[in-house]
């Protein structure tokens, strides 16, 4: 161990050590958390300061690490995708494919180790790839809470790097009036068009509802100096929601739809291994076609629907419950380029999911005691007669676990802990591309447990720590899978014989604040028995669609360190200063090698000034800097090449103005610019690094329209 890497061990340790000889800090200097409380979280909001929420709807417990974003920043995030809001957050980056497809990293957890919860349900769908998004619209929520640490007891299995959890604004119970919000952006980089809007009201007997839709039309993204080819994409979303409030009782239903069509990028699909390597080499295109909305085979087509039922009953002295039943149905189509020029897909997937809880929450004077149960079914299936054999097989997977959660509150803080059981059976059947029979039957089970609290140690300063152990049986495409991804040109091949992931993860955070400056630092330990991640296995296999990199999933120990850091600083009702600064060491255990994959280490900051004029006209002017260091360390064994990208500087810029209108009505003017001066760079967790080099400039100017 180095004297660096030793620091840096000693720092985190001492943070967690203080954590827990400590009592634990109730977060909120001005406000005491109160006794009943059921979901309390922080927010910090960074116009009006520190404010405390307190809901059913939350689902963030005040002992755990986490950040809140609230709807202006969803909103102001239009035109982008879920990844891009969430990595206003520290410790949040991101792992993508090409310049369209891109997933949340947590601390250097991703994939199906960050659990996403849309309107109180588990999303299920085929996430099992780097190459496959969330299939979820940011623009329905009212708020994105992530929450760090491993909070596997009340959220279930999967939840090892931290949880997303997308939050719905009430619906607007005895509200005379309609209320709803228009909004409309174009973007330059691809000429994309977006628009989306809700509206919403109440109806006589206690009834409410709201509609929500978006749609998204763009054609080729470019890099700073060429273009990327087949990188269209198309969206359409839609969802609706109906409510009954009688007080103790309240019934709502809820039903989305998400529709997403995506093109391929062309330089990552190869005739030969010639040509692969030659495109490796070179690290773009051999040549590019003019732009171009169209979007042709290979593409990608998702159609994501989802059905929520509620039913909370307030049992006054005895508690309430809740129970919750989801359905989700995810269907995947993947178009490859055909001699015959069929427009049959090649893959064609089919997932159905069903979940089911129940929960009930009893408070007594400074405790409150929370136990639950959960089900979930999957079932997923290829449909036959598409001349390719799928990269997965055929699976069933039955997910059942039981909790309980503690927590205690007193004046200055509080503490919980709790303790769950889970047991899944995954069972599999299909045929590779060698027309062999594979699959098989495998049975997980687990006890989780979790201690964490907050402690307010003087006004300013506050305290809290977390730990937990978590675990995430592999799913069927890390077991089983046998061929191509389409999005990442790579043929990829499991592991049947893996066992479960099981992590012990321990985040602290201290921060200070007195309402004008105020700092954050969460730092974190994290240890992965059975990590799973896939390798390449320098060669190559020639196919029906063309010649891939192998690459093979594997299984070691690994030990995750790293800190956050988030500053802010308000010398004014005028000026606004905002920083965040993360960095990630991780490496196996045996033999200390470097995992793929982890983000380097990242800052970003930017300056604001605010103008108000006595009209309540406002403006808005912001400047944004983001640095992203070179990840060195790296093993170029886990690589298909033995460099990674150098270091990148991008700069934008904001601008806003909001006009007021009649009867509370507003008119929000925005133009944003990303990568503002067109620089041509690369992002080591790029999945499409190899081929492309990532997203140039990009202007994007909007209208909102809120009544």
């Amino acid at each position: 161990m180095t004297f660096h890497a030793y620091c840096q061990y000693v720092c985190l340790s001492v943070i967690c050590l203080c954590a827990a000889s400590l009592p634990m800090e109730a977060r909120g200097q001005e406000h005491r958390q109160p006794m009943d409380a059921r979901d309390t979280l922080l927010v910090i909001d960074k116009e009006i300061g520190e404010v405390v929420i307190t809901g059913e709807r939350t689902g963030v417990s005040l002992n755990a690490v986490g950040n809140r974003l609230s709807s202006p920043e969803i909103r102001n995030a239009l035109g982008t995708s879920l990844t891009a809001l969430l990595e206003r957050v520290s410790g949040v980056s991101s792992i993508s494919t090409g310049t369209t497809v891109s997933q949340p990293v947590i601390q250097g957890m991703y994939g199906n180790r960050i659990l996403i919860i849309n309107n109180g349900a588990r999303q299920t769908g085929q996430q099992w790839g780097i190459d496959h998004a969330p299939e979820v619209d940011m623009n329905g929520s009212a708020a994105v809470s992530v929450i760090k640490g491993s909070d596997a007891v009340r959220y279930g299995s999967d939840a090892l790097g931290g949880i997303i959890v997308m939050e719905q604004a009430p619906l607007p119970f005895r509200k005379k009036s309609l209320q709803g919000k228009l909004s409309a952006l174009y973007g330059s980089n691809g000429r994309r068009y977006t628009a989306t809007g809700h509206l919403e009201g109440a109806l006589p007997g206690n009834l409410a509802w709201r509609v929500q839709g978006t749609w998204m039309d763009a054609g080729d993204r470019s890099t700073a100096n060429y273009l990327l080819n087949n990188t269209g994409s198309r969206e359409y979303h839609t969802s609706a929601v109906i409510g009954y409030d009688r007080g103790r009782l309240r019934v709502e239903g809820f039903y989305s739809r998400f529709h997403n069509l995506t093109g391929v990028m062309l330089s990552a699909q190869m005739g030969s291994e010639d040509l692969l390597a030659e495109r490796i080499r070179l690290g773009r295109p051999l040549h590019t076609d003019p732009f171009s909305r169209s979007i042709r085979a290979p593409s990608q087509t998702v159609t994501h629907q989802t059905a929520v039922g509620k039913v909370r009953f307030n049992m006054k002295h005895g508690g309430s419950l809740h129970w919750q039943s989801t359905w989700q149905k995810d269907d995947r189509q993947e178009n490859r380029i055909r001699r015959t020029g069929s427009n049959i897909p090649a893959v064609s997937l089919h997932l159905n999911s069903f979940q089911h809880l129940l929960r009930w929450k009893r408070d007594y004077h400074s405790w409150q005691i929370e136990a639950g149960s959960q089900f979930m079914f999957i079932e997923n299936h290829s449909r036959a007669g598409t001349g390719f054999v799928p990269v997965i097989p055929n699976y069933t997977e039955t997910q059942a676990g039981i909790y309980g959660i503690g927590k205690y509150n007193f004046s200055k803080g509080g503490v919980e802990a709790g303790i769950r059981l889970d047991m899944q059976e995954t069972r599999a059947s299909g045929y590779d591309w060698t027309g062999s029979p594979y699959g098989g039957t495998r049975k997980f089970g687990n006890v989780s447990y979790s201690l964490g609290g907050h402690y307010r140690l003087s006004r300013h300063w506050r305290l809290t720590s977390h730990f937990g152990l978590a675990w995430r049986a592999p799913h069927v495409y890390e077991l089983y899978s046998n061929g191509n991804e389409l999005g990442s040109g790579m043929f990829v091949k499991g592991d049947s014989a893996m066992h479960a992931e099981r992590s012990y993860k321990w985040v602290s955070s201290l921060r200070y604040g007195n309402g004008v400056f105020s700092i954050r630092l969460d730092g974190y330990l994290q240890w992965v028995d059975g990590y799973i991640y896939d390798r390449p296995e320098k060669e190559t296999i020639t196919v029906i669609s063309g010649a891939y990199p192998v690459f093979r999933y594997r299984q070691t120990p690994a030990f995750f360190q790293g800190m956050d850091l988030d500053l802010h600083f308000t010398p004014g009702s005028a000026w606004d200063y905002h920083a965040v600064a993360s960095f990630i060491r991780a490496n196996e255990r045996t033999q200390g090698n470097y995992l793929p994959y982890i983000p380097s280490f990242h800052f970003s900051h930017e300056l604001a000034w605010v103008h108000a004029l006595k009209s309540h006209v406002k403006l808005r002017l912001n400047i944004r800097h983001r640095f992203v260091a070179k990840q060195r360390r790296f093993n170029p064994d886990t690589d298909l090449i033995p460099y990674t990208p150098p270091a990148y500087h991008l700069l934008g810029f904001d601008a806003g103005l909001e006009l007021p209108a009649k009867r509370g009505r507003q008119i929000r003017f925005m133009l944003s610019t990303d990568n503002l001066l067109n620089r041509e760079y690369k992002e080591y967790t790029n999945r499409s690094r190899y081929y492309a080099h990532d997203m140039g400039r990009d202007v994007r100017c909007g209208i909102n329209w809120s009544f």
